[in-house]
């Protein structure tokens, strides 16, 4: 090729190989955002957050509430009030991804509040069957991209049901009564729609309250003598009180079946609250032993 015009050939195309190099530096592909990306999630409910815990995913807890008291490093992160009283502000301060809890949290208004500013709201029933505990964990686990971890925890917690169940097998339900020992009042018995009330079942007892009212009620002397518990659980909510304090508190429980043979159980109340949780197996375990502790 004659040399002048292979110059004025290269001067001509130079323009379009620098176009082209110049596009090829500004073209983005896009990338799809990974499934497994991390959020930031307020947790309001003890049972919620122990799951969350549970599943491995407690890094991404940015907040819980007040009844969110274990594992221990949770108490490392802010507290939002109780999960029946939250603040919108609050929680929108943290720029949270999404609010994780029960659908006993709220007020309503502040749960309006969160959703008509964007926020991801997921709320779990809080009957506490075996099969809504199970539901519960499946749910936050693929919630999180923890299906495997969700599947493990759940096969731990059934193990322990089971055990439990076995345990009650052709025996008599022993009366079992709830007591909520508050510091200067009349302990409160737990009725039907309690976490307490669902535990007693998973346990293999029976309640006798739970046909006489829900939530919990301060009960009359006499009313405690005619359920006539065989076995009373019991929390103080961290207090430490133990069985011979309680007794001492409470002359008239010496009264009943479960006094007069000591059977007076404390559980840790934080159990109790917003769900029941990944203890919950272990804890109805160690129950039921100690109703049916001749099996």
């Amino acid at each position: 090729m004659n040399k002048a015009i292979g110059k004025k050939l290269a001067a001509a195309l130079l323009p379009l190989t620098l176009s082209f190099s110049a596009m090829a530096t500004v073209i983005n592909i896009p990338q799809e955002t990974s499934a497994t990306e991390e959020k930031r999630i307020v947790s309001a409910g003890s049972g919620i957050t122990e799951i969350i815990y549970a599943l491995g995913a407690g890094n991404q807890l940015v907040a819980v509430d007040l009844t969110s008291n274990y594992p221990p490093q949770v108490n490392k992160l802010p507290k939002l009030g109780y999960h029946k009283q939250l603040s919108a502000e609050g929680i929108l301060a943290l720029k949270p991804d999404m609010l994780i809890g029960t659908d006993d949290m709220g007020p309503d208004t502040t749960i309006t509040q969160l959703e008509m500013a964007g926020l991801n709201v997921e709320s779990f029933a809080t009957d506490n069957s075996a099969d809504n505990i199970h539901n519960r964990i499946r749910s936050l686990a693929m919630l999180l991209n923890k299906e495997k971890e969700g599947e493990a925890l759940w096969q731990s917690i059934d193990s322990d049901l089971k055990a439990a169940e076995k345990l009650a097998e052709g025996k008599d339900k022993p009366n079992v009564l709830f007591l909520l020992a508050m510091e200067g009042r009349t302990p409160s018995v737990s009725g039907s729609g309690t976490e307490a009330n669902s535990l007693i079942k998973l346990a293999g007892g029976f309640n006798p309250a739970e046909a006489q009212f829900n939530s919990y009620k301060p009960l009359s002397n006499e009313s405690l003598l005619t359920l006539a518990p065989d076995v009373i659980i019991y929390s103080d909510r961290g207090r430490g009180l133990t069985m011979e304090q309680l007794l001492d508190s409470q002359p008239i429980l010496k009264q009943t079946p479960a006094g007069k043979n000591a059977r007076i159980i404390p559980v840790d109340g934080r159990l109790l609250l917003g769900g029941l949780g990944p203890r919950t197996g272990e804890i109805a375990l160690s129950l039921a032993k100690a109703f049916y502790p001749e099996s």
